[in-house]
């Protein structure tokens, strides 16, 4: 059964309609989230840069103030983002309870992972996107994608979900004689994921979801 009602009915009424590609993945990040009990600790990296640009980065950032405002008075929700323009946007569009930061993500990740171990506590959703990615060369944006859940590595649990934006299925396609393509291997994610998928991979994470963003448990 849904826990937060209230959210549900501006994602379905307001933003579901505006969310394109990623309209399928976010109903399933929130679906898993209302699945947890008690009070959420959520982080993000890459905050909203613009006004309703769904379709193209996600409001990623006002839907995650939403989400906790409409859920309880206690969970929390911090951003980071290298960009002072972003983060200045980010501030205005969100309500008091959110936390925006200034700065280098993985720096970030690595001061607010040694404060929670501190504190016993653990990040129950991390959803990463602060590297824009580019599609002819997706390296450098799915290293340090990959550093981020390194840097935070040590206050994660089973239950833990992490979700990558930016990494559709990639895969190595060959054209035959009936003028479509044989695949060479099974897609897998790529993008801005690739590194993670690895990583998880090898270390027995669950892959959840796969879409335009990808999502994980298990680290």
């Amino acid at each position: 059964m849904r826990q937060n009602s209230a959210f549900w009915e501006f994602f379905n009424l307001e933003a579901a309609p505006k969310l394109g590609i990623r309209e399928q993945t976010f109903r399933k990040i929130f679906e898993m989230l209302d699945e947890k009990s008690g009070p959420l600790t959520m982080v993000e990296t890459g905050c909203a840069r613009a006004p309703d640009n769904w379709a193209g980065d996600g409001q990623s950032t006002v839907m995650f103030d939403r989400y906790i405002n409409l859920r309880d008075g206690d969970s929390s929700f911090h951003s980071v983002d290298l960009s002072p323009a972003a983060v200045s946007y980010a501030e205005n569009s969100v309500s008091k309870r959110s936390r925006i930061h200034l700065g280098d993500s993985v720096e970030f990740l690595q001061g607010f992972g040694t404060k929670l171990r501190q504190e016993n506590r653990i990040i129950d959703f991390l959803y990463l996107d602060s590297f824009d990615l580019e599609w002819n060369y997706w390296f450098p944006s799915a290293a340090h994608h990959l550093k981020e859940l390194c840097a935070v590595m040590r206050v994660i649990n089973k239950n833990f979900l992490v979700v990558v934006d930016d990494c559709p299925l990639a895969a190595n396609l060959v054209p035959n004689s009936t003028n479509s393509f044989s695949f060479i291997q099974k897609p897998k994610v790529g993008g801005k994921g690739r590194l993670v998928a690895e990583y998880a991979e090898s270390v027995g994470a669950k892959l959840e979801f796969a879409g335009y963003q990808a999502g994980w448990t298990g680290f």
